[in-house]
């Protein structure tokens, strides 16, 4: 299996922020993101910063667009035979 490239990494990050702050962040958990990105090879100027802002406010908007997803409902118990 091909390694998983910088972008896929980054917009998993972006999709997983999105959701675990519910749509909703503030400056500071904003700010630990870009750190975070820094990590993983992005290099924080403005531009980067300005671009990585927009992906986070579509994933945002999805976020809030879209449907929670359900969970599977559980597999109903297979009737036990007549004898």
């Amino acid at each position: 299996m091909a390694a998983t490239h910088t972008i896929q990494n980054l917009m998993t990050m972006a999709g997983k922020f999105v959701v675990e702050q519910k749509g909703t962040w503030e400056h500071d958990d904003w700010e630990a993101l870009v750190k975070q990105a820094a990590k993983m090879g992005m290099e924080p100027s403005d531009e980067n910063k300005r671009n990585l802002g927009n992906i986070l406010e579509a994933a945002k908007y999805f976020y809030h667009a879209a449907p929670a997803r359900k969970a599977k409902p559980k597999p109903k118990a297979k009737p036990k035979p007549k004898r």
